[in-house]
Parts: structure tokens; sequence; C-alpha cells
């Protein structure tokens, strides 16, 4: 019988008590000391990039600590812990202990940090998409993830939490090979579920999602932060996912959720969740802001018209707003087409898309620290709404 439970709690500061209230919701949702004895444990947190906790981008570090610390309240014998994240950008120790100390982590979270910037091959014949990962190795030798993700807007999958904090798990640079390789939104979105699939079917997973202060409009890294006051937890990432789109009040519009719908991987309906804690509807936001990309339109399901053409150009797309932008070079990195280069105008560097090969991943809006990125609708969308 598939575990659809997921324990939530309406919670609104992050204080010495939440170490206590992620241990039951551990144990309301299957967890047990059998299940952690002898094995290798991976804590996966949300540091998509380098922004302090306030920016509510980012795990925060009160939250990490608590849920290691009520991992640790199982008792269990013969483990090994450590903080494992591959963020946006170069792969390298200098980022990842920037990262880190930027974002507020250090050692007195319980567990030692990852510094290693190895990776190995993982196989998985069964996907649907991809059947070939390359894993960053502390992930790959855990026998179980604890998965502490952050509820925040995405402008590429609607909502950031459970599944799409596993993209982590990709070594830097490489998830923009991804995005590359997988242009087409819903491939990139069948790649993400082989990705969680391919951990669910080899390792125990511990879902908990850091939703008391987390991000609404263009998330996940430069929306507005807004208190959502909400702690989750399960075993199944669909199932919190599922469970976290409710109480943003998208239900049924998050890609990766209703994709999840269609595999069987959780129910088709919140509703029919085991829920243990307080009641979801109590808890749902009706006015969450969407992110830009993401708000639907009357054409926003003609992907299937003249090869896609027509929903691509009707489609948000990325522009570099010129009063933020002061010639970084980031967005050009981290394009996964190449499609930026820096010009000069009015005297300094600026950012400019060549629009013809923009694959509308939203990689260059994500990973600008100055938020120089805006999302804009087509004119004639516009117009109509």
């Amino acid at each position: 019988m598939k575990n659809y439970t997921v324990a939530i709690n309406k919670y609104t500061k992050y204080d010495e008590n939440l170490t206590n209230l992620l241990f039951e919701q551990m144990k309301a949702a299957g967890v047990s000391k059998e299940m952690l004895d002898n094995k290798k444990i991976a804590i996966k947190p949300n540091l998509v990039i380098s922004k302090k906790p306030e920016a509510a981008a980012t795990t925060h570090p009160v939250f990490l600590k608590s849920a290691i610390s009520a991992l640790k309240m199982f008792g269990a014998e013969n483990t090994t812990l450590i903080v494992a994240e591959s963020a946006g950008g170069p792969y390298t120790t200098a980022t990842i202990k920037n990262h880190y100390s930027v974002c507020g982590i250090d050692e007195s979270c319980g567990a030692p940090l990852n510094y290693s910037t190895d990776a190995q091959i993982v196989m998985f014949p069964e996907g649907e998409t991809c059947k070939r990962f390359n894993v960053i190795s502390p992930i790959a030798e855990a026998d179980v993830i604890l998965n502490v993700c952050k509820l925040k807007t995405h402008s590429l999958t609607k909502i950031s939490c459970a599944q799409k904090n596993y993209f982590g798990i990709i070594p830097g640079i490489e998830k923009f090979e991804m995005h590359a390789a997988y242009s087409d939104q819903k491939d990139f979105r069948r790649m993400l579920c082989d990705l969680s699939e391919m951990l669910r079917k080899s390792k125990t997973l511990i879902n908990v999602c850091d939703g008391i202060l987390g991000m609404e409009g263009n998330g996940p890294t430069g929306g507005t932060p807004r208190k959502f006051d909400v702690v989750l937890t399960s075993l199944s990432p669909y199932c919190l996912d599922l469970a976290a789109e409710k109480i943003l009040g998208f239900e049924g519009t998050a890609p990766m959720v209703t994709l999840a719908k269609e595999k069987g991987l959780c129910p088709d309906s919140a509703d029919k969740l085991n829920i243990v804690g307080d009641k979801i509807d109590e808890l749902v936001i009706n006015d969450v802001v969407a992110p830009d990309a993401q708000r639907k339109t009357f054409l926003s399901e003609l992907h299937g018209l003249f090869g896609g053409k027509v929903a691509n150009f009707f489609s948000p797309k990325p522009y570099i707003n010129s009063n933020k932008c002061v010639g970084c070079g980031e967005c050009v990195r981290s394009c996964p087409m190449h499609t930026i280069e820096l010009v000069e105008k009015n005297g300094k560097k600026q950012a400019k898309i060549n629009r013809n090969k923009c694959i509308l991943c939203y990689c260059c809006q994500e990973l600008c620290p100055l938020v120089a990125v805006d999302v804009k609708q087509n004119i004639l969308i516009r117009l109509v709404h």
C-alpha cells in the first residue's frame, strides 16, 4: 500500500521548539529508528544561490539545524551524517564555502558540511526520459536522504518544493547542460521526475519543507519573501508537493505535481492524502502571487499547435532590466543555450538576450544576483488581459 501520509502544521517562527515539531512530524510520516540504523545519511538543503536567510531563497539555518536534531532524536546507531548541496554556478570548494557562509550554514547545524566536488554516474534504466545521471558523491553514496526543501514559487515549475530540490544533486554547471539537453519544458519536467524516481527506488527519502518564511512572485530567487507559516513532512516528495500546491492556492496548476498524478506517484487530489496534524483546508492561502512566467492566459495550452511555435511566441520571456544590470556576466555564464552576451550600452557593459535561441528555462532570472532579469508577457496578451 502506498504511503500518502503528509504531516502538516501551522508554525510561525524559527525557534527552539521546531525540533520537537519536526520529530513528531517525522514519526507520523513513518520514520523509525530501524530505518536509520547503520545508514549513511545525506542532508540536502536548498542553497540555490548565495543569499542571506531573510531573502527566503534558501533553507533557513535554524530549520536545517532543527531537522538534523529531530533526526538524531530517533537514536539511530552507527549512522554517518553529511550536509551536501550543489548550487547554481561552478561546483568548486570555494563556491561551496561561499554558499554555506552567505546562507548562514556552518557545522553548528549538527552535521559535517561537504566540501568535496566529487561526483558519480548513477544509471537508471527505468527512466522515461533520462537513464543516466551524474550525481554529487555524498548523495550517490547515501542510504538515506533528508531533503530539507524550501516552499517557494518557481518560474519554470510554478512551485519549488521537494521534487525540484533534488535537482541540486547535479553538480554545478552540469545543471545548465541538463537544461540544454531537455530544452522542451515537458521533457525537462519528465527528467526531473526520473531523477526523483531514481532516488526513491534506491534510497530512503525523508522530505521536510521549510514553509515558515517562503517566497512568492518570481521565485525561486527573485521573488518576494512571504510568511506562509507552515511546516510539512512526508516520505513521498510527490505527496508533499501535492499538499504544498494546495496550500499556496495553486491546486491543479503546478506542472511537476500534474506529472506525478499522471504517473500514479501521488493521488489525483490533495483531498485524498492522509493528512496528519492541522487541517490542510485551514492553511490554504488564496492570494499568493504566481511567477510572471506561470500566469495563465487564453493561449496557455497551445503547445501542440504548429509544433509549439504559437505557444512559444506568446509565452512570457526574460528581459534584461537595464536599470539594474551591472554587467557582471552571471546570466551569460548560467545560460544553457549561450543566448546571452555582454554589450556596450551608454558607456557600460550590459547583458543582451538573443531571443532566437532562448528556451525559456529562466536560469538567467534564477541566478542573477541583482534580480536584473524581468519576465514579461507578449504585448498582445497584455492588451487582452
